[in-house]
């Protein structure tokens, strides 16, 4: 399938409790189902088109911030580019989870330090539950990260992680030891609150992957060492229902090299703009 990565509007949600406006908040996860459309993700060497179902949660336990979803992939259709739970040889399930544990919360104390409200052990783990060497991934990024305080109502939170390397759709750098980094920054703001209680916010994060050995282990130089994706959420929340509309910059999406051509022929398009669409009910 290739380096899916969806996103999904609750990050919204994730980002609060992750930083300073949910940090006194007692124990609590919220689930909500998903319908998605995606096209124009440029994750895999050709342009994917994805109609899929998604299982999403968040919420706090203790020092523990809580996030992640589960994916069927293809569920309500897409292009030959993807394949999905319907598919043979293909996908069943694209997981991730995103545990972060809060130094201030572990250790009853405030230990800010200017605009640096707390900080956190944070960890980004990808799995790819495919049913061949060609559709597997399993990625764990591990590091820190801190909630930023902006004396607005921008909320900010910037991670850095380690990336340890395991199935990577049978790529050169599989089961690499350590294989670079990425750094996240991430950004949300309540746009407006209307009569009936609903909300419309604006949330972007930004991943940039480097140090990796892919391009120079691959032969051939489609493959590159670094890649950027930017994506841009625009969401209405209903007190159950969830709309989304989002838009993703990809720079060599993938770790492809944007403009080559693989050795099976095809010329890679990895940078550019893809779209989501989402509607979904929070339980």
């Amino acid at each position: 399938m290739g380096s899916m990565k969806t996103l999904s509007c609750a990050v919204l949600a994730a980002l609060a409790v992750c930083g300073t406006q949910a940090a006194n908040a007692g124990d609590f996860v919220n689930t909500t189902l998903w319908g998605i459309y995606s096209n124009n993700t440029m994750f895999g060497p050709r342009l994917a088109e994805n109609g899929y179902l998604e299982l999403e949660y968040f919420g706090q336990k203790g020092p523990v911030d809580l996030y992640g979803y589960f994916d069927a992939p293809k569920y309500f259709g897409g292009n030959e580019n993807i394949k999905g739970v319907w598919d043979k040889n293909s996908s069943k399930l694209f997981a991730e989870q995103e545990p972060k544990l809060s130094f201030n919360r572990l250790t009853g104390k405030d230990l800010s330090v200017g605009p640096f409200k707390d900080w956190f052990l944070a960890a980004d783990w990808i799995v790819d539950v495919g049913s061949t060497t060609d559709s597997r991934q399993n990625t764990l990024y591990y590091g820190v990260g801190t909630s930023i305080d902006t004396h607005t109502k921008l909320g900010m939170n910037v991670n850095l992680y380690a990336k340890q390397q395991w199935e990577n759709y049978g790529a050169a750098n599989a089961y690499s030891s350590n294989d670079g980094g990425r750094l996240q920054v991430q950004f949300f703001y309540p746009l407006y609150t209307f009569g009936n209680g609903a909300t419309l916010n604006y949330f972007t994060f930004s991943n940039y992957d480097f140090g990796s050995k892919l391009g120079e282990k691959t032969e051939g130089s489609y493959r590159t060492n670094e890649a950027f994706v930017s994506t841009h959420i625009f969401s209405y929340n209903m007190k159950h229902m969830r709309f989304y509309g989002a838009a993703r910059y990809f720079h060599n999406g993938g770790q492809w090299d944007d403009g080559a051509t693989t050795p099976w022929g095809v010329q890679l398009k990895n940078t550019g703009w893809g779209y989501y669409l989402a509607a979904g009910y929070q339980f």
